[in-house]
């Protein structure tokens, strides 16, 4: 079986031979480089992602504790300010005098209105023993009596903390709500013993200031961040958060009993099927803590993102490698094969080949042979081009030449008399213009008129298109008097004005509007320039008036006119450019030779 695997393989021909070689080199380096650089990339990435995620966790720890401690300043300002201390324990038979109450609340409120403008905090409540409170409770004043039964009082009234981090849910009845906000307590310690308190502080943390901190926190799709107390109960949480009170405490026993409670990273939790970072980290001075929480899921998509990559570039290469391969083992086989693949592209009508060489020997005079037939045909074809164009221009001039001119201007100036003579000023106005306009157009048969021509020509044109539109089109003519008498080709700017009329300013609301017609020369060339103030086109309109004129061409001369006559005048690289976006206008440039050139080619 090997034997004959072999005996086939040395049938075949070098071409084949050498393409097969190629595809070996190529591929298995590629693919032996693409499994080294995933395992590689893997492993990188899930340690650039740990690094961030304890990177991210400390910097979130830092910046909460920040927060926590400027709340807790506001508290801690209004529990030991000697006017909240005096009020909340003040005795509540002092207030049967209704104005007395009233005073020492305006006194209170404004003390309590200097700190509720902190941008972290909604509101401030004070629960008091005595005071305000006890002869009258209001939404800032509240009796601690009414919830002295309740149980968040009685954990906080048990523990020896002055604060406690506390979610709204748990104050406000139980209930709880989308907008839930984090609350601070704080004790307000009696005065004469501190051991024992006389009301408590109530400040309520905006949602937001807290949600921030943990959507900074985000550093993939699907992590989430979490902020709790000692007591499990959830405060704020990052944008999104998929999961339960549950699943989080579920999270939060699996952490290996060597770890420190309050500040430990795990990286490979297990949890059902799924696969998390979780760290956590306790916000020092507070209740609080803070988890983030990260599913391997993501660790794993930047691997696979980089993976596929490779492949798709890999699959990308390999349709490449096989043609080139193709190519390289073909270039090494006869020189027949060479004078076959030249024939070919002859025979598709590619002529513009440079010949082959070509030895004395039979092949040599065959590659001759084919060569000199080639060039032989090029210049058939070259010809054949030649003479198409000199048909095709006298058959313009041809039909231009049956327009009688003498014949129209003694029309024209009839119409003119008859008009001026039935007192129809108006008619005899247009009849001017438009014999002005036509004299100018026909140029006594000339292709070639003075630039000066061409402004008249538009002059005329847009003084007739005022009378039919009611002369809500201003033209603007700033073209240096010098170049005045440059020849350029005729009627290469009346279309354009023409769309600029009838497809720029008479679609505006107002149908009215400013044309302005520039020119000026440098050594690249000479370039005239017909910009309007209309409603502008889309890119897709423009293409489809290059590709095929204007929408209403004028006299036969429409936009694609005009840049196949620049261009069979001077060359390729002179012709009509665009600018233009809807609302905003639009600008058309007439590239010509420079000045120096144009002059030398009036005839």
């Amino acid at each position: 079986m090997i034997k004959r695997f072999f005996r086939r393989l040395d049938n075949l021909g070098i071409r084949h031979k050498l393409f097969a070689s190629y595809l070996l080199v190529i591929c298995i380096p590629f693919l032996l480089l693409l499994f080294i650089h995933i395992n590689l990339t893997q492993r990188e990435n899930k340690d650039q992602m740990l690094y961030s995620s304890h990177k991210m966790l400390d910097e979130t720890k830092s910046y909460l504790e920040f927060k926590a401690q400027a709340i807790m300043e506001v508290v801690n300002f209004i529990a030991f300010n000697d006017l909240v201390q005096a009020n909340v324990s003040e005795d509540p038979r002092k207030y049967e005098d209704v104005n007395l109450w009233g005073t020492d609340a305006n006194s209170l409120a404004k003390l309590l209105n200097r700190y509720r403008n902190n941008d972290d905090i909604a509101t401030i409540q004070l629960y008091m023993k005595a005071g305000l409170a006890s002869a009258a409770e209001n939404p800032d004043y509240l009796n601690m009596g009414n919830v002295e039964e309740t149980d968040w009082f009685k954990k906080f009234a048990a523990s020896h903390s002055a604060y406690v981090w506390i979610p709204s849910s748990s104050l406000d009845n139980g209930i709880a709500s989308e907008s839930s906000q984090v609350n601070i307590l704080r004790k307000i310690p009696n005065a004469h013993n501190i051991q024992e308190f006389d009301g408590i502080v109530r400040a309520q943390v905006k949602q937001s200031a807290m949600q921030s901190v943990l959507d900074h926190a985000i550093l993939t799709v699907n992590a989430s961040a979490v902020l709790f107390n000692d007591q499990g109960q959830i405060l704020s949480h990052s944008s999104g958060f998929p999961y339960s009170k549950e699943e989080l405490f579920d999270m939060l026993n699996h952490h290996p009993a060597t770890y420190d409670e309050d500040n430990y990273w795990n990286d490979n939790l297990s949890l059902g099927a799924k696969r998390f970072l979780f760290g956590v980290q306790a916000i020092p001075h507070t209740d609080m803590k803070v988890a983030l929480i990260v599913p391997y899921t993501d660790v794993l998509h930047a691997t696979d993102k980089a993976r596929n990559r490779l492949i798709s570039i890999f699959l990308m290469v390999v349709p490449l490698v096989f043609p080139v391969s193709y190519l390289v083992a073909a270039s090494a086989t006869k020189r027949i094969r060479r004078l076959i693949v030249h024939v070919r592209k002859v025979r598709k009508g590619n002529f513009n080949l440079e010949p082959l060489p070509a030895n004395e020997d039979e092949i040599g005079e065959l590659t001759h042979s084919i060569n000199v037939m080639v060039k032989d045909i090029s210049g058939l074809m070259e010809e054949t081009y030649t003479l198409g164009r000199e048909v095709k221009n006298k058959e313009l001039k041809a039909l231009q030449s049956q327009i009688n001119p003498h014949f129209l201007y003694n029309t024209l100036d009839l119409i003119n008399i008859m008009a001026i003579e039935s007192g129809a000023k108006d008619i005899s106005k247009v009849v001017e213009e438009l014999a002005i306009f036509y004299k100018l157009s026909l140029s006594n048969g000339r292709e070639i008129v003075p630039l000066e021509n061409e402004l008249m020509h538009i002059q005329a044109y847009v003084r007739i298109q005022n009378m039919r539109f009611g002369g809500g089109v201003r033209l603007d003519v700033e073209v240096p008097s010098e170049l005045y008498d440059l020849e350029v080709p005729k009627i290469i700017l009346q279309p354009i004005v023409e769309n600029a009329i009838l497809h720029g300013i008479m679609e505006k609301d107002e149908e009215a509007g400013t044309i302005r017609i520039s020119a000026f020369s440098d050594h690249t060339g000479t370039f005239l320039v017909v910009e309007d103030d209309g409603v502008g086109m889309s890119p897709e309109r423009m293409d489809r008036i290059l590709a095929g004129g204007s929408d209403h061409a004028s006299g036969g001369y429409g936009l694609r006119n005009i840049q196949e006559r620049l261009q069979l005048a001077y060359g390729m690289q002179y012709g009509v450019g665009f600018e233009s976006e809807p609302g905003g206008g639009t600008s058309v440039r007439l590239r010509l030779p420079p000045t120096a050139a144009l002059k030398k080619a009036v005839p």
